[in-house]
């Protein structure tokens, strides 16, 4: 399966608010802190549409936002998840 990864939250609420791709979650960026937001990507157009979001693609402001809010929160999770496992290893 072809996915698309992606750590700009901005770019991925557009993605994910437009159904451009299929959200498939979150996961760690190597121990930075960080999260990539990872998308289905069949046809291997995620680059393009980072280049059309930041030439000023358009999408709902309604439904961007609301996929900020989502977004964040699995990005939250994530880290939390992150978080708690390293305190469990430390042990």
């Amino acid at each position: 399966m072809n996915t698309y990864r992606t750590a700009n939250l901005p770019f991925a609420a557009y993605v994910h608010s437009t159904h451009k791709m299929h959200f498939l979650g979150c996961e760690h960026i190597g121990g930075t802190g960080r999260v990539a937001f990872v998308f289905s990507d069949p046809e291997g157009n995620g680059e393009q549409m980072n280049v059309e979001f930041e030439y000023g693609a358009e999408c709902p402001a309604v439904g961007y936002y609301d996929s900020i809010r989502h977004l964040r929160r699995v990005m939250d999770r994530t880290r939390s998840n992150e978080q708690h496992e390293h305190s469990t290893h430390r042990r």
